[in-house]
């Protein structure tokens, strides 16, 4: 599960990069990219709490809350 909100969260933020550097679209591409860049970073939150989750329950550290 973590790895696919990973790699959604690093496919948008290529996106957000690609239209910030080249401005396919002039400046419609830098309002697209500035919108995309920060929503990129809520797949990659979720996957580093996922994968924060199996870490914790792979050392069988129960007594801390996940």
């Amino acid at each position: 599960m973590y790895r696919k909100l990973m790699l959604a969260g690093l496919l948008m933020l290529m996106v957000a990069f690609g239209l910030l550097i080249l401005k396919p679209f002039g400046l419609l591409s830098v309002v697209l990219g500035a919108i995309l860049f920060p929503v990129a970073m809520i797949p990659l939150e979720l996957a580093r709490r996922a994968a924060q989750r199996m870490a914790l329950l792979a050392l069988g550290d129960s007594d801390r809350k996940a």
